[in-house]
């Protein structure tokens, strides 16, 4: 008998109930239009986060190959052994200049940079507070805490502040996404940075989704508001709008001094390749230098939300270039998106457990590259697979 047949009944249950995931292996550049394995054309791609077309741009390319002729591939140690190169600082350095905070460091992915942050600085006798919708990363790190955790809704903070009102925790932290990567809607930050400085609490928020999209540098929804120095700690994954992999977290001196010192995630892994810092300083410089992939990403989530309301279909809360085609059952999900793809269009299909029972989706997520035949292509492919 084999050890593993009990994950045959597990996945034969995926499976009846549409849940079963496999991957889909893309063969090109991630451009917009990418042509995926076995097939014979290639596809308008409706569900990258290179929201800003950077990944495969030549100068991130060229920075790339400099830097590997310079310093090689990986940096062959964690960071408080040999790991740490030139080029980290550097990365590092000009985050902290960009975030508007005194320090900064980088991290392997968003993942180990949430939980980085949330098994080391919460204790016990210490509150966190999550929205129920944040990032898989943010809960599970919440729960191996030491810290107590408790979730609210962003549509009706009255439990938040009632969580915040309690006097029997040494510390609180409100941990947030900015942009929400399933519903593409965004946290009111106005109203969590009140609540945190009515209450004395610590205010973490995740930027993925926003950092490159947002602000007059590309700093995130933190810079447009102008909150910069009201958000204790800011979380940018790198793996985004950015093209590259790793994420930063910035804070003031002490807080970054401390992961430093206590942070397993931190300490216990190789270094982020050199190569890879490099791609990042390279992609830092075009979002720097040319707002107009923001403003084109604004205006193709805006003409896409229109279009797609205007077809009678629901978009949920979004209010940014991730827009959700609400279906609701799983198994009807899976074939629009499976007949979207014959008809050209890849908009991935999202089940149970990424989101709620009865709210699958596609997640639609936009690039600045897309034109509006590309947007015009999707939404009448749309009308046709959902009508029938």
């Amino acid at each position: 008998m084999d050890k593993f047949d009990f994950l045959d009944e597990r996945l034969t249950d995926l499976r009846e109930k549409h849940l079963f995931r496999g991957l889909n292996t893309i063969e090109s550049a991630d451009d917009g239009l990418v042509r995926f394995m076995g097939c014979d054309s290639p596809k308008v791609l409706f569900c990258s986060n290179d929201y800003l077309d950077i990944a495969a741009d030549k100068r991130v390319k060229e920075a790339v190959c400099q830097a590997v002729g310079k310093y090689g591939y990986g940096a062959s140690s964690s960071r408080l052994i040999c790991g740490t190169h030139k080029l980290h600082l550097g990365v590092e350095e000009a985050f902290a200049g960009l975030l508007a905070c005194e320090s900064a460091l980088l991290f392997n992915s968003g993942w180990t940079a949430n939980e980085a942050v949330l098994k080391t600085l919460p204790q016990k006798g210490d509150l966190v507070l999550l929205d129920r919708y944040d990032h898989a990363s943010i809960i599970d790190a919440a729960k191996s805490s030491e810290a107590k955790f408790h979730t609210f809704r962003r549509d009706d903070l009255s439990r938040l502040e009632r969580f915040l009102s309690n006097e029997a925790y040494n510390r609180k932290y409100i941990v947030t996404e900015s942009v929400f990567s399933m519903d593409g809607d965004r946290a009111d930050l106005q109203k969590l940075v009140e609540l945190k400085n009515a209450y004395g609490a610590i205010l973490i928020v995740d930027e993925a989704h926003a950092v490159g999209c947002f602000g007059p540098n590309g700093a995130g929804l933190i810079e447009e508001l102008g909150l910069s120095a009201q958000v204790d700690i800011i979380i940018a994954p790198l793996g985004k709008a950015f093209g590259a992999g790793g994420a930063i977290v910035a804070a003031q001196k002490n807080v970054i001094d401390y992961l430093i010192n206590k942070a397993r995630p931190f300490i216990y892994t190789t270094a982020p390749p050199p190569v890879n810092c490099a791609a990042i300083m390279a992609a830092l410089d075009i979002i720097k230098t040319e707002p107009a992939r923001r403003k084109k990403l604004a205006e193709n989530a805006q003409y896409l939300r229109a279009e797609l309301t205007k077809a009678g279909f629901d978009t949920g809360p979004s209010s940014t270039h991730i827009v959700p085609v609400i279906i609701g059952d799983a198994e009807r999900t899976m074939r629009v998106s499976t007949e979207l793809f014959e008809m050209g269009y890849f908009a991935c299909a999202i089940r149970p457990p990424t989101v709620a029972n009865d709210s699958s989706r596609l997640r639609i997520s936009l690039q600045c590259s897309h034109t509006a035949e590309q947007i015009d292509g999707l939404v009448n492919a749309l009308r046709v697979v959902l009508s029938a």
